[in-house]
């Protein structure tokens, strides 16, 4: 494995699975509709969808789903779906400081059938594991080292963006202001999903 190819891995991955996207953008979105730590638990269920999302492209089992017939658009359907949701829910969260905003922060299983369901995670991590051969004839080694890699860079990136949020929302203390964010939020999140979306086309 050459340092050249290695470290190309790490900025490739943290290019496709740290930018901004679906899942990156609502948890920076619960970080400053619902503070970091009411977004924790969402993040847990983020993270957990991911990398099931991650063991899935690499199992081949993205290539199995997509052989289903329909299986893509149902897919598409449900990322939609929960997309609209996570949308309503962030545009809707009261303004900082709000108790019923923290109480309304999403869960663990939104964020894990969310991310499950996620165009974005399942490009990325596909052309990830396509485009790249860090051990050349060992591809069970290959695969176990890009997987790692693959899932310190999702905890990283997702870190991150759940900071960016809540750091907005220390910032906002007017009630307006923060609306402002959270229908922006809202709004990113619905738009972040159509390019992603032409991949199970």
């Amino acid at each position: 494995m050459g340092a050249g190819e290695l470290w190309a891995y790490i900025g490739a991955g943290f290019v496709l699975v740290g930018s901004p996207g679906p899942a990156t953008l609502s948890l920076a979105a619960a970080g400053a509709a619902f503070d970091r730590q009411a977004a924790r638990i969402y993040f847990f269920g983020i993270v957990t969808g991911a990398a099931l999302v991650i063991f899935g492209v690499a199992g081949g089992l993205l290539t199995a789903i997509l052989s289903v017939p329909h299986a893509a658009e149902v897919l598409g359907v449900i990322s939609v779906v929960y997309l609209a949701y996570l949308a309503y829910r962030i545009a809707t969260a009261s303004p900082t400081g709000g108790v019923s905003g923290v109480r309304a922060a999403p869960g663990f299983m939104t964020g894990l059938v969310f991310n499950l369901s996620n165009p974005k995670a399942y490009a990325a991590f596909a052309a990830l594991f396509a485009g790249f051969d860090l051990l050349p004839g060992t591809p069970l080694y290959a695969t176990v080292v890009e997987v790692l890699i693959c899932f310190v860079i999702l905890i990283i990136a997702d870190i991150a963006w759940l900071f960016v949020g809540s750091s907005l929302r220390r910032h906002l203390h007017d009630p307006r202001k923060c609306r402002v964010i959270n229908l922006t939020f809202a709004a990113l999140l619905l738009i972040s999903v159509i390019p992603t979306l032409a991949y199970f086309r």
